[in-house]
């Protein structure tokens, strides 16, 4: 889905290399003359023509749509995009002056500020890894975060009405390179709901501030009632002070609307010390299955919920196509039955880091499943497309025997690490569909991509 909003939006742009054909409409001023007599209508559409392909060059284009030409200042606003992939100013090419690319990140993060006509129609930001870190030399390569970004992204998220129209907050922050960046904290937390006042899904991950019980309980559920908008997607992975206490206190707020939560390693530590935590527990689930009514997507990862407090969600949301079920250290081969009796149409299933004592998800246990799904589709296939594996864990109980019987039935994408252990899957040959999760979890609140991963690699 094109972001730019244009009349000519489908039509066939012109090439540009180092000079913008936005800055040579305005060279003269017979061409300005001639030009502004034209109806807006066929005006628009030159101006279309000459915008770049690429999206974030389009920022460039209107830049200098608008400082070359005063009279052309009406129509920057018309194309300015409407996402924001911070990475991709990263290694920025731009489309006048110099061939080399350059990193153009703070300086358009400092013109998004500053400009407030770039914000007005925005509706997507999308911050991760790529996004924060600096790449260094001195006698060998080094990272670090940027500091700078930081300031701005934190201005441009507390800042009244900075963006009046932006729907999907995305800060996805998963890497094992970023440790400290501290972009979210109770400060900037308080602030945002302002900030972003057509807010429907957030997502926040490995962002926040690191710190022992950095936001309350009460703290959370402001933030909640102060939004403007009903949210529809939750996801929050990393919180160092989320406790039961926090989900008892959203829910009753946020429930209602909402079509995905994903809860992933929401933990609290009580102590000074990574061994001191404390997990989610059924008592988180028991306020979301009451106020959660109409979940498509579900995550609870790194928890310690049960197969009662499984059974609870799933009965009261009986439409979830996608679960990850991750890292849970209570669950038992039990809930792959209630899985198969609330949710005969799962369409992706998740079981990253699974515990080799308690993993509830074994061969014969999937296969079940498969079996179910065929049952329930009258023997037309099943509804499963995909399973996210990782398989870092040693020994454990789902193997060979009950991916290859998914894959055979109908499985076309599986999640995985690149390990041997899955060689002989790839005798299938085209049947299925390898990606490599980048980080520890696949967070679907994201825009985070999947990487496909060739069969001679794995």
């Amino acid at each position: 889905m094109s972001s730019l909003q244009q009349p000519a939006q489908k039509r066939p742009r012109c090439e540009s290399n180092n000079v913008s054909n936005a800055e040579n409409i305005c060279n003269t001023s017979n061409t300005n003359n001639n030009l502004l007599s034209l109806p807006d209508e066929a005006l628009s559409n030159i101006i279309s023509y000459s915008m770049p392909r690429k999206e974030c060059q389009v920022w460039e284009g209107i830049g200098i749509l608008s400082q070359t030409c005063k009279s052309f200042r009406r129509f920057a606003q018309t194309y300015a995009p409407t996402r924001i992939v911070l990475k991709d100013f990263k290694i920025y090419c731009p489309i006048s002056g110099s061939d080399r690319s350059v990193d153009a990140r703070v300086g358009f993060l400092s013109s998004l500020r500053d400009c407030s006509w770039k914000r007005q129609h925005l509706k997507e930001l999308h911050v991760d890894p790529e996004s924060i870190l600096l790449r260094w030399r001195v006698k060998a390569r080094g990272i670090m975060e940027c500091n700078d970004i930081r300031v701005l992204l934190q201005t441009l998220l507390t800042t009244q009405t900075s963006f009046p129209k932006l729907e999907w907050l995305d800060i996805e922050l998963q890497s094992s390179e970023v440790f400290t960046f501290n972009l979210i904290d109770a400060q900037t937390f308080q602030r945002m709901p302002d900030a972003l006042p057509s807010l429907h899904k957030l997502c926040l991950s490995q962002c926040f501030k690191s710190g022992i019980r950095e936001i309350s309980p009460c703290r959370l559920k402001r933030f909640f009632n102060s939004l403007h908008t009903p949210l529809t997607s939750l996801s929050l992975s990393g919180p160092h002070w989320m406790t039961d206490a926090h989900i008892e206190a959203i829910m009753p707020i946020i429930g209602e609307n909402l079509v995905r939560l994903e809860l992933v390693d929401c933990v609290a530590y009580d102590g000074h010390t990574l061994e001191e935590e404390t997990l989610l527990s059924d008592n988180s689930l028991i306020p979301i299955a009451q106020h959660c009514k109409h979940l498509k997507s579900f995550s609870m990862v790194g928890s310690n919920i049960t197969t009662g407090g499984l059974d609870m969600i799933l009965r009261e949301n009986t439409s979830i196509t996608t679960l990850n079920l991750s890292d849970s250290h209570q669950l038992n081969s039990r809930a792959v039955d209630i899985i198969s009796k609330y949710l005969p149409r799962l369409e992706v299933l998740r079981n990253y880091w699974p515990n080799a004592a308690t993993d509830w998800l074994s061969d014969d246990s999937l296969i079940a499943l498969v079996d179910a799904q065929e049952r329930e589709s009258g023997g037309s296939g099943i509804f499963l497309k995909q399973i996210g594996l990782w398989a870092d864990a040693g020994e454990q109980q789902l193997t060979i025997r009950g991916i290859k019987y998914a894959i055979e039935k109908g499985v076309k994408e599986i999640e995985i690490n690149k390990k041997d252990l899955y060689k002989s899957i790839v005798d299938l040959g085209s049947a299925v569909q390898f990606y490599q999760a980048h980080y520890d979890h696949y967070i679907d609140g994201s825009l985070y991509e999947r990487e496909p991963v060739h069969a001679d690699v794995i």
